[in-house]
């Protein structure tokens, strides 16, 4: 990413994707299928770690939250078209319309530009100049291509220093620590609440509880739901913020996820529930709704944001790892918990994970809506605050001196 550019580097990405759904289309064995998804997983880790930072780079502050919020939107649809052509053609065929996706995001990203921090680093100033003007919509950019120049500086400095060098010292830093513990919880909310899970063993939740709403009906009607809600989030998010977003929607999660681990432990202790069987399936969309309205699209945006440019790499390439480890541990926690203690029992452990990630949203997760890059490490170091204070006493200071100068002429 650093040595090609992050635009050539999603490219490139877009190449094991396409030999991917080919093979997926041709394979006449289990591995073939292996080794395609093998490849779709790196051209997909690759993607979700270099496209925040591509985004949160050629993005203004006022556009950087609902962009980064509408690349989870987009990871929906595609799984909702998956969900949806999967259930009524051949894998031959949905394999060669997925192909389609892929090969015409190089065809049309190519004529994108590139990030204006590497075209800076590459002292083609005049093509970054080109790429802020046409990002931004202005033509009056210069205050802008100078906070590229110091991040640019910065990342030679880390540069010159080594990678591991750099490392150490990019973890000393107030600001990359609080902004590793945000993303720690931000990423948890993404796979520990249970969504992986409980999207997986939607249909048996429900023939469990006796609703039989049909397979199909129901992977359609939660993907739709999980896309509807994407979309919300992206109109959302700049009047109310991430954080407030995040902090309004846990606790409706918490009472989703509490509701359907009461209804089965209802089941568990014998009492007759039949008259309303629907509340599982019902709460199931409920969750997928605040799931894909809050704790889905969120980490993604603020991944491309809080982390220092020394530091973003490593960040981007952790946050993916630390999910696929955590979303296989929760399914598998699910189905060990359903299997020995009951249903009731996992969505309990379900509901406690969601209510204490919730409070430590609560205590650690900064709103970074709004703000520039340079101010959200201001804000995560505390110097923001201690700036807005200053500006706002400096403003008092003024506003009393011209009180004083107007009364005294009037005098």
């Amino acid at each position: 990413m650093d040595r090609f550019g992050r635009k050539w580097t999603l490219l490139s990405a877009a190449v094991p994707k396409i030999f991917s759904w080919i093979a997926i289309g041709l394979a006449n064995t289990h591995t073939t299928l292996y080794c395609a998804r093998l490849l779709a997983g790196i051209g997909c880790g690759i993607t979700y770690s270099v496209m925040p930072m591509y985004i949160g780079e050629i993005s203004s502050k006022r556009t950087r939250g609902p962009l980064g919020t509408l690349q989870s939107v987009l990871i929906n649809i595609g799984i909702l078209f998956i969900y949806t052509i999967g259930l009524y053609v051949t894998r031959f065929a949905m394999a060669m319309m997925s192909l389609v996706l892929p090969v015409l995001f190089i065809i049309t990203f190519v004529w994108l530009p590139e990030s204006s921090v590497y075209l800076t680093r590459k002292n083609r100033l005049t093509c970054a100049e080109k790429t802020l003007q046409w990002s931004l919509g202005k033509q009056n950019v210069e205050q802008e291509l100078e906070e590229v120049k110091r991040i640019v500086k910065t990342e030679e400095d880390v540069k010159a220093m080594g990678f591991f060098s750099s490392l150490v010292k990019a973890m000393k830093s107030p600001a990359n620590k609080r902004a590793a513990l945000i993303m720690l919880i931000l990423a948890s909310v993404l796979s520990l609440t249970g969504a992986g899970a409980i999207m997986t063993y939607q249909s048996y939740i429900s023939e469990e509880a006796g609703f039989h709403l049909g397979t199909n009906l129901g992977i359609i009607t939660t993907g739709v739901a999980i896309v509807l809600a994407g979309m919300a989030c992206v109109s959302l998010v700049r009047t109310t913020g991430k954080r407030r977003l995040l902090l309004l929607t846990a606790p409706l999660a918490v009472l989703c996820l509490g509701t359907i681990a009461t209804f089965f432990t209802l089941i568990d202790f014998g009492y007759d529930v039949k008259a309303v069987n629907w509340i599982p399936t019902v709460f199931v969309v409920l969750y997928v709704i605040i799931y894909g309205l809050a704790f889905n699209p969120m980490p993604l945006a603020y991944l491309g944001e809080l982390f220092t440019f020394d530091f973003k790499v490593t960040a981007g390439i952790c946050s993916s790892i630390y999910y696929a480890i955590t979303t296989t541990g929760i399914i598998k926690l699910y189905q060990i918990l359903h299997d020995d203690y009951g249903t009731h029992v996992a969505f309990w452990a379900l509901t406690v994970i969601t209510f204490i990630l919730w409070i430590l949203m609560y205590i650690f997760v900064l709103e970074t809506e709004g703000m520039t890059l340079e101010e959200i490490q201001l804000a995560l170091t505390g110097d923001f605050v201690k700036q807005n204070l200053s500006r706002r006493q400096e403003s008092f200071e003024s506003v009393n001196k011209i009180n004083l100068t107007s009364v005294k002429s009037t005098n």
